[in-house]
């Protein structure tokens, strides 16, 4: 569970005329750390924030509910690359954003929440203050690597000091600053960005030294990347081919090496003959992975191998060496840096580069898909033939997604976004909102289900709004369709399941933006290609 911290212990009750208050030097301080979006919907209890905002040069992003801003911020940090920041409520605003929130805590995707806090008075107290929670900090420490109470604007800084300091050395997870609403009108002297602090961790050499030995003598060595090795797609590429050992990706690592290396296997974890021949090797060297369950339950019968040889973790989190999967050598330290230290130590042994990789060759020929799957592949063909090569695709919690998560190809890391084991429906849109602003020149696709995208349509007004040519691409099958197919196969009876909008193309005109449906999968690279030249979002039904 992560921390909960309250900062300052003094109450003031009033500010003098002048100066900028709490709120305003909070987006001050947002503006020393670069940001350039924030997104959230203004309330009672965060007008001073939108002084500051107001006066800012920061884009500010209004979604159509608090769930949707966090989601953005999700999308934008992992195009970005850099923290998603959104300012919320107290009370009602977090507990709408909890769901993304917690999302982003599941898969170390850095969030800065900023929130106002009932009043020192009544924090607590039961008086019945309106957006009240009881103990919101406590509530936000259960989803965030840490809950930062601000109680004193002097503080301030330190809070935001901490937050980074998480974001850049250690694992990159949602980070929450509370302020009481009575200390947000406070006077906020304290506006200057504290030095930087923190680095990450650097391995202890001596492992290094100890993995090194294993890796170069290893016969059968294989690399398994997670979202941890995002930034380390050259590093993990150079060990790989110094060991001409094949590489698997886990979803959130698609693209970090590009599928047309010759040692990649994709994210195909999950198929025979790789999973297999993870199992078997005699070393693994597992990068910023958890072994997460939703990195393998979409093939039926699939979970992490037990490996049969020596395993070697790299991660930032030390608590994750020895978790699922126990590491004869665990590495803690940062995914670039560790494993060029692990390519210097090869190369020191006289080991060279080689892009050869006859047995990923003979592994990739091998693959076999699971039933079922080949239903969704034509449609996902088309969708790729759709979507430049350089383009994003923003998954839902939807069919063809779980077969996308291991058949589409990986480019480039960043280029395939999918929430992970939090498991949420309705994530793509919003998330494409925030990935279409990350990366304005990219085309953006959001794939969901006509089920899941009842979760968040509303936020097709703030596309509309923004002018974003995103194209909400929907699965239309009348229902909960995994549902469903999970009824009939434990013969249970169907129920809950036919539930659909009766009519996209009007919603699509009621929210200001294009509707297309297709007729046919040929139709749908087109559509897509008049979508992305489009001044508005376009929503594109595909029926099964």
């Amino acid at each position: 569970m992560a921390e909960a911290t309250p900062l300052g212990t003094e109450s003031r009750t009033s500010a003098p005329a002048g100066g900028p208050s709490c709120g305003e030097a909070v987006v001050r301080l947002l503006e020393q750390y670069d940001v350039d979006t924030v997104f959230g919907i203004p309330g009672v209890h965060t007008l001073e924030i939108y002084r500051g905002l107001a006066a800012s040069e920061i884009r500010h992003v209004s979604p159509r509910h608090e769930q949707g801003a966090a989601f953005m911020a999700d999308g934008y940090a992992r195009v970005a690359g850099k923290p998603g920041i959104c300012t919320l409520i107290t009370g009602a605003g977090l507990t709408n954003a909890a769901t993304p929130i917690a999302g982003a805590y599941h898969d170390s995707i850095p969030l800065l929440v900023i929130s106002s806090a009932t009043a020192t008075g009544d924090n607590g107290r039961g008086h019945g203050t309106l957006h009240d929670l009881p103990d919101q900090r406590a509530f936000m420490s259960t989803i965030t690597a840490e809950s930062i109470d601000v109680r004193d604007p002097a503080d301030l800084p330190e809070a935001f000091a901490r937050a980074f300091e998480i974001f850049e050395s250690r694992r990159p997870r949602p980070v929450h600053i509370g302020i009481p609403i009575d200390v947000l009108d406070l006077p906020g002297s304290a506006t200057e960005r504290l030095p930087a602090r923190g680095r990450a961790p650097l391995a202890d050499a001596a492992l290094v030294e100890r993995a090194v030995e294993l890796l170069a003598s290893a016969r059968s060595p294989m690399l398994l990347l997670g979202g941890g090795a995002v930034a380390a797609g050259d590093e993990a590429t150079a060990v790989a081919e110094r060991l001409g050992a094949p590489i698997g990706l886990t979803v959130n690592a698609k693209g970090v090496v590009p599928d047309s290396h010759p040692l990649s296997l994709g994210t195909t974890l999950t198929l025979r003959p790789v999973h297999a021949a993870f199992a078997e090797a005699d070393v693994v060297l597992a990068v910023g992975t958890e072994f997460g369950e939703t990195d393998y339950f979409y093939a039926p019968g699939a979970a992490a191998p037990y490996f049969a040889g020596a395993l070697v973790r790299v991660d930032i989190d030390s608590g994750q060496l020895q978790r699922q999967r126990e590491a004869v050598v665990g590495l803690q330290g940062d995914a670039a840096a560790t494993l060029a230290a692990i390519d210097a130590g090869l190369a020191a042994r006289g080991r060279e580069r080689s892009a050869a990789g006859d047995r990923a060759a003979e592994l990739r020929a091998g693959r076999t898909w699971w039933p079922g799957a080949e239903r969704f592949m034509p449609f996902l063909a088309a969708l790729d033939r759709g979507l430049p090569e350089d383009g994003i695709l923003v998954a839902d919690s939807t069919q063809p997604a779980y077969v996308a998560h291991h058949s589409w190809p990986g480019r480039a890391p960043r280029r395939y976004i999918a929430p992970g084991g939090f498991g949420t429906l309705g994530p793509a849109l919003p998330m494409a909102i925030g990935a279409q602003l990350a990366a304005p020149r990219s085309a953006v696709a959001a794939l969901s289900g006509d089920g899941g995208a009842l979760f968040t349509i509303p936020e097709l007004a703030s596309a509309a709004d923004l002018g974003l040519p995103i194209a909400l691409v929907i699965w239309q099958n009348d229902g909960y369709g995994e549902m469903r197919d999970s009824m009939d196969r434990i013969g249970a009876p169907r129920m809950g399941t036919e539930i659909t909008a009766h009519d996209f193309m009007l919603l699509a005109e009621g929210f200001g933006c294009r509707g297309v449906r297709t007729e046919s999968l040929d139709d749908l690279p087109g559509a897509l290609a008049e979508a992305f030249a489009a001044d508005r979002p376009t929503l594109v039904e595909v029926h099964s």
